[in-house]
């Protein structure tokens, strides 16, 4: 086929809406809430159903003669489905529609959470938590690709913030719903009624997912502007009072948008070359706080709670005040993605995340060490919601979830050693503190990345997602390219 062949096509293919831009500038309607609450739930039971085993680990330890490597695997087979799933139904969420991956995603964790309720013994247990794994992190690539393409771009930070911030309540629920179960009913009937809490949950929220449409961003590389006008008109139409009705019904000027159909190696290809520095980004991020995530949940379930004689039955408490400070973190997240700026709100974040495990070196007491895994939670949580805010923003519609479920499959590689390197730390020097050691230099690629994007990255804050994702291909940045130091700067 000559240039000239494919210029024709390309010409054919394009297309011209202000849908997008009526998006960006659109008064947030109840729409908008119900999508957050939609997304946010999902979230949630992701994290029910992955600190859940941190809450019941004790019990199966107990009951099935389990050893703590046999935990660490069971942690690892997890995390290893997590990054299967992630890349895997990333990339079909580019080719077939956000829609179908959060929906086929969501049924898919009931199916599999159903039958870890149901495990008959150790080997089972771990099949299917794999098979739960590939739909969560289904679930990562599909709802962080699709929280930003409905948003205002005024409100897309704040609420991708509040979205992502549904993780730690899925896990205090976790932990909370743990201790509860633990109260009253039998250890060995306890944990299996919380995995099944998640199934039924989930089959639940399926119904409201229903609701959700397809995104437009999406359609629009499918070249369907039809179903785009339809749906944004259906947002406009959700708006209240007559101000909010009135700059719904705004008109701009139309943009165009060339159809494309995404394949998996043309995705990773680009991925590769064209976006690398953005996918590193996401990729060293997502690592840094994966690793802290897991490496702290192994460490007060392995060495910190053991050490301090604190009974199995009493963990999910330990947990929930953990991820009350996450909450927090999240929150925090969401007012410094706007108030302060995307690259500084991730540059502190990821230092606070680090400096915060510091602490555990001097503390011997069991409060100062539940405080100090406090702070790491309130730090990690803020960062890596600051992290999928900004991943989301910078890439791409048309390899937006493959870009997102590759950091976080390369983000599962670093939650799957922490758990091993920590342990095998802790076992071969019996010492505490080699433990956190590997848990520092595991954690460094995050503030390394955040400081590089804070000194050269593009600020997308307030900016749609097609301008902040438009920059030319990756270039060496010139040796005599000025220092910006945004922290002091309008």
């Amino acid at each position: 086929m000559t240039r000239a062949d494919e210029a024709a096509m390309t010409m054919q293919s394009a297309v011209q809406t202000d849908a997008l831009e009526r998006l960006d500038h659109m008064p947030w309607t109840r729409f908008h809430t119900v999508l957050t609450v939609a997304l946010g739930v999902g979230w949630a039971l992701d994290s029910f159903e992955t600190n859940i085993i941190g809450s019941t680990f004790g019990v199966l330890k107990t009951q099935w003669g389990l050893s703590a490597s046999q935990g660490s695997i069971a942690v690892s087979i997890w995390v290893v489905g997590m990054l299967i799933g992630a890349v895997g139904f990333g990339y079909l969420a580019d080719r077939f529609g956000r829609k179908r991956l959060f929906l086929g995603t969501l049924l898919w964790y009931a199916l599999f959470a159903t039958g870890t309720a149901f495990s008959w013994n150790y080997e089972s247990f771990l099949f299917f938590r794999f098979m739960t794994a590939l739909a969560v992190g289904g679930e990562y690539s599909a709802v962080t690709a699709t929280m930003g393409e409905f948003f205002p771009k005024a409100h897309r930070g704040r609420t991708d913030a509040l979205i992502l911030s549904g993780f730690p309540v899925g896990a205090m629920a976790s932990a909370g719903a743990s201790w509860l179960l633990f109260s009253w009913f039998p250890p060995e009937i306890g944990w299996r009624i919380g995995f099944g809490l998640g199934a039924v949950l989930a089959l639940f929220f399926l119904w409201v997912r229903r609701a959700i449409p397809e995104s437009p961003r999406w359609l629009l590389q499918k070249g369907r502007v039809a179903e785009v006008e339809a749906i944004v008109a259906s947002i406009a139409a959700t708006a209240t009072g007559s101000a909010a009705s009135e700059r719904a019904a705004r008109r701009f000027a139309p943009a165009s948008f060339v159809a494309a159909t995404p394949s998996f190696l043309r995705n990773i290809g680009e991925l590769a070359t064209r976006y690398r520095s953005r996918c590193g980004l996401a990729s060293a991020l997502n690592f840094s706080q994966a690793a802290i995530v897991y490496g702290a949940l192994a460490l007060m379930a392995l060495v910190i709670l053991p050490e301090m004689k604190v009974p199995a039955a009493d963990l999910p408490l330990y947990y929930f005040w953990g991820n009350a400070a996450a909450l927090l973190g999240g929150m925090m997240g969401a007012y410094a993605v706007e108030a302060l700026g995307r690259r500084n709100s991730l540059l502190a974040s990821y230092s606070l995340t680090v400096l915060a495990v510091l602490p555990l070196y001097a503390l011997t007491s069991l409060p100062g060490m539940v405080f100090s895994y406090c702070l790491m939670q309130f730090g990690v949580t803020w960062a890596y919601i600051t992290a999928y805010v900004i991943a989301a923003e910078i890439l791409p519609t048309r390899l937006r979830a493959t870009g997102l479920g590759v950091s976080v499959a390369i983000g599962r590689v670093g939650a799957m050693l922490a758990p091993l390197m920590l342990t095998y730390a802790y076992q071969t020097s019996g010492a505490p503190s080699s433990a956190l050691l590997v848990l520092i230099v595991l954690a460094l690629p995050g503030p390394i990345a955040a400081l590089l994007w804070w000194l050269w990255g593009e600020e997308t804050r307030n900016v749609s997602l097609e301008q902040g994702s438009a920059n030319p291909p990756d270039q060496r940045i010139p040796r005599t390219r000025p220092v910006r130091f945004p922290l002091f700067s309008a």
